[in-house]
């Protein structure tokens, strides 16, 4: 053991050493703890990778940089330019204070308070025994890690967006999460992009696919998108699936659409079986003109009574057979011209009683008769046809 006063290039140093405590022949296994107070003794092996091991300096050349040296801080308070702190930095193992090394253990047990206060950057370097850089760089205001737990990377920066404000960018690549709140949360976004990706169209080893399952009970969900003052300029969203089975089960319901412009629905499937069960179904459609096109055979079962009241003219056009069979009674109420034109054979079954009442005249034409009332046919045939013009357009 031994204690000694100098002076070096750089100043005065107390030094308190114990070298070799060890007892070991071999230099490479002798063990060595010294205090140095004031100036470093010998700047030239300061942070050397290639000093003597029982300086400890191979080991402090590990930490000879700080992240804040070369962050983007352009313009924030308190701005310090980069080639400033390079400067102070590049002083870090030659200015001198306090240095001590050992090469066994350092234990500091503190029964009570603890109160340490840095005015400068604090760096944190943990081997982990191994040959792993771990640990944490509180430079410039800022705390960053750094282990091999985790994949990824984190910065922080200055920008001048919002008037100038501190940004962290962080990309985390593997870890499993589960969080628990109790109490409320609130989650705000600002920005130009909020993209959410989950799986990918090319699942490979380690990146597969998830399943995903979502359970929500609450007192009450609201969801809005947008606003009358700021709608949203283009909303799409597009599924596919090989299965899709969708259930609601409610008390009341209410559902309302309002578009300015055009509608436009498309289905394209194999079979559509369609069920609704209700104790009173109300459908109301206030529009000028629809068109209504099946492209293929329809069957329309009815079990029940059925009552359609049409205000307005009514046309319908057969191009084909048409079989209708009604089992039951048949009242048809007419209460002005009727033209009922047939381009095809018709044929009409009725197993029961037929009332037809016709409070003004009706004509059914054959060959037949066309040839007696050639003229009187023309003319009610023009007028009908005048009438359903004016009517739908």
């Amino acid at each position: 053991m031994s204690q000694a006063e100098g002076r070096s290039a750089s100043g005065k140093y107390l030094l308190l050493e114990v070298p070799n405590w060890s007892d070991a022949a071999n230099e490479s296994e002798q063990m060595s703890t010294y205090l140095r107070l004031g100036a470093v003794k010998d700047p030239s092996i300061a942070a050397s990778p290639s000093a003597p091991r029982a300086s400890g300096e191979d080991l402090a050349a590990r930490v000879t940089t700080f992240i804040d040296d070369e962050r983007a801080r352009d313009g924030c308070p308190d701005f310090i330019p980069v080639a400033d702190r390079k400067a102070e930095t590049a002083r870090l193992h030659t200015k001198g204070g306090w240095r001590d090394h050992s090469d066994g253990n350092r234990i500091t047990t503190t029964r009570g308070d603890k109160v340490e206060v840095i005015q400068g950057n604090y760096r944190m370097l943990v081997l982990g025994r191994q040959e792993h850089d771990s640990g944490w760089d509180v430079s410039g205001g800022h705390v960053s890690e750094a282990g091999i737990t985790f994949e990824g990377s984190s910065e922080i920066r200055w920008v001048q967006s919002y008037d100038g404000t501190w940004r962290v960018i962080e990309e985390s690549v593997k870890g499993d999460v589960i969080t628990t709140f109790h109490g409320d949360t609130r989650d705000t976004y600002y920005g130009r992009l909020k993209e959410s990706t989950t799986g990918s169209e090319s699942p490979a080893n380690l990146k597969e696919n998830p399943r995903i399952l979502d359970r929500t009970w609450a007192e009450e969900i609201a969801s809005y998108t947008g606003s009358a003052a700021r709608p949203v300029p283009s909303i799409s969203d597009e599924t596919w699936a090989d299965r899709i089975t969708s259930k609601t089960t409610a008390a009341t319901m209410s559902d309302t659409t309002t578009c300015s412009g055009a509608i436009t629905s498309s289905t394209t499937a194999g079979t559509i079986t369609d069920t609704t069960t209700a104790g009173m179904m109300t459908s109301t459609t206030v529009c000028p003109v629809i068109l209504d096109t099946t492209v293929g055979d329809t069957v329309s079962t009815i079990v029940g009574s059925e009552v359609e009241i049409v205000t307005g003219q009514t046309g319908e056009l057969t191009i084909g057979g048409e079989d209708s069979i009604t089992i039951g009674t048949v009242m048809d109420i007419t209460l002005a011209l009727m033209l009922d034109v047939c381009v095809a054979g018709k044929l009409e079954v009725s197993l029961g009683a037929a009332v037809k009442f016709n409070a003004e005249a009706e004509f059914d034409i054959t060959p037949k008769a066309v040839k007696q009332c050639v003229s009187k046919v023309e003319t009610l045939v023009t007028n009908a046809a005048v009438a359903a013009t004016h009517s739908f357009f």
